[in-house]
């Protein structure tokens, strides 16, 4: 067959282009080591600083000294499972119910000043059937770390002007008028930390809050002139030494606090040994769990204790720095800055630096609802650490 009489050859059929790949969701990989370790270390240093610190209150009230850390041992070890399975579930699914959680927060805090049940001057807890008596508050600090990552995602640059910000701030208010009924100081303090720690992680400008500084000393004013409760408290801090209530009324608590800390000195008495505990120093398994830790284990110890909570704060804000969208680093920036003020607040009240408030120390102070709540944001943090990339995993 020659040229001229070869049939022209058909061009090859070309396959259809394929779509461009779609962008591919992030590989989930193991759990952040650092942040487990974290968490165990605390948890299992506060189990033994509780079991030291209850057994005079437990055998006083309870004429047995292991009720405290019974109780403890068993939500800890609930506490550890749930925080594994929480840390397999995708935490937007959260996102699907943050406006009925917040909605459910707003209305049992409007009920705590109507039925609530009453300790040491403040009524903060309300008393469910089979589930005891718990805070509201505590529900709320994860209700508004919730709604506001989930709606300042959806606002996006809004957030950056005034007109977006109103919103939250107007949520923050409301959030703090009825804490104002309770009273509950340290946990309107602990909440507007939350929720302005991840408007400016969101992008609101800092400038913002020149503005809210006067409102919130105006307020501030009015609430401890118009509040004998706080008033009181105020007062014997800011000048304890010249207060005939120094050791009776509201000054007994920061007193024997401050006794308890001083006497420990650089080494401590000894696990087991401290004198405080032996019902001088009010709630040694509780507010005051660390006082109580101190006098026992010395400057030494005390050290440490801040040292593994600086080193898990720190494992919890990277973690947000690095979470694979904006959602994660705003939900992980609300569980770092909520564990950051909690034990500030706390370690600056049983050291005189604030007044005594009701702020209790995570995975130390006794409370079984407190504890699983931390446990499962814990849970929730390790969920978004699965998604990191490798390499900024190992940076870390």
């Amino acid at each position: 067959m020659n040229a001229k009489t070869a049939k022209p050859s058909r061009p090859a059929a070309r396959r259809p282009a394929r779509p461009a790949p779609k962008h591919a969701a992030p590989k989930a990989h193991r759990l952040d080591t650092g942040t487990v370790l974290g968490v165990v270390l605390l948890l299992a240093v506060g189990l033994i600083a509780l079991f030291s610190a209850s057994y005079p209150a437990a055998i006083n009230k309870f004429d047995t000294g292991t009720y405290f850390i019974s109780r403890q041992g068993f939500y800890a070890l609930i506490g550890l499972v749930a925080m594994l399975v929480i840390s397999g579930i995708d935490y937007h699914i959260y996102l699907r119910f943050q406006k009925q959680l917040f909605i459910a927060c707003l209305i049992m805090l409007a009920l705590v000043p109507l039925v609530g049940v009453t300790h040491n001057g403040a009524t903060r807890w309300i008393d469910l059937p089979l589930l005891g008596e718990f805070q509201p508050s505590e529900v709320m600090k994860d209700a508004v770390i919730i709604s506001f990552a989930y709606y300042a995602v959806r606002k996006g640059d809004q957030v950056r002007t005034l007109r977006g910000v109103m919103p939250f701030l107007g949520a923050l208010v409301l959030i703090a008028g009825l804490l104002y009924l309770e009273p509950h100081l340290s946990a309107t303090v602990i909440i507007f930390g939350i929720g302005l720690a991840m408007l400016i992680v969101a992008g609101m400008k800092i400038w913002y809050f020149l503005p809210l500084i006067p409102v919130a000393l105006a307020a501030v004013t009015v609430y401890i002139l118009n509040n004998d409760y706080a008033r009181s408290r105020i007062m014997v801090w800011i000048d304890p030494l010249s207060s005939d209530k120094v050791f009776t009324g509201n000054g007994w608590q920061g007193g024997n606090s401050q006794i308890a800390i001083g006497s420990g000195g650089f080494w401590g008495l000894g696990l087991g040994q401290g004198r405080q505990k032996h019902l001088y120093l009010p709630e040694p398994q509780n507010d005051f769990i660390f006082s109580a830790w101190c006098e026992e284990m010395g400057f030494i110890g005390a050290l440490l204790v801040i040292l593994l909570f600086a080193f898990l704060i720190y494992r919890c804000y990277h973690i947000a720095f690095h979470a694979p969208d904006k959602m994660g680093c705003l939900i992980a920036t609300g569980i770092a800055t909520k564990l950051a003020i909690q034990t500030l607040v706390n370690l600056w009240v049983v050291t005189g630096l604030f007044p005594v408030t009701g702020a209790s120390l995570p995975f130390f102070s006794y409370g079984g609802t407190a504890l699983l709540m931390q446990m499962g944001e814990m849970g929730i943090l390790l969920n978004i650490s699965r998604y990191m990339r490798p390499s900024e995993k190992r940076r870390g």
